[in-house]
């Protein structure tokens, strides 16, 4: 059985690398910093003013987002009841009367021939 240095210094023979440059890789070129402390962590005067202003454009471009969504909601109906008109001009001028599906006794024709 190969042991953990037999292992190393076939993958050093693999990779064409010398111990002195394994080491060199191994080795941190600078120290961890270390964690702030929670207080530090606090954003200061500056920050908290950013982050304000930004809370206030994301509520704004919400609102304005909900408001689009209205008028597109509104605009739909209208679309659809101009739609619904034009069907019935259509239907009108050209069908030579109204349509089949808005006659109220074939709509109790039907639903005697379906019950």
């Amino acid at each position: 059985m190969e042991s953990a240095a037999d292992f190393g210094t076939g993958l050093r023979a693999h990779l064409g690398l010398e111990q002195a440059e394994l080491d060199l890789v191994a080795s941190p070129k600078t120290a961890p910093e270390p964690l702030e402390s929670p207080a530090a962590a606090e954003p200061d005067a500056r920050e908290r003013a950013a982050l304000d202003a930004l809370e206030a454009l994301e509520t704004e471009l919400l609102e304005r987002e909900h408001e689009l969504a209205r008028r597109e909601a509104s605009l739909a109906g209208r679309a659809g009841a101009l739609l619904a008109a034009a069907q019935a001009l259509y239907d009108e001028v050209l069908g030579g009367g109204p349509s089949p599906t808005d006659d109220e006794l074939a709509r109790l024709r039907r639903r005697r021939s379906v019950a």
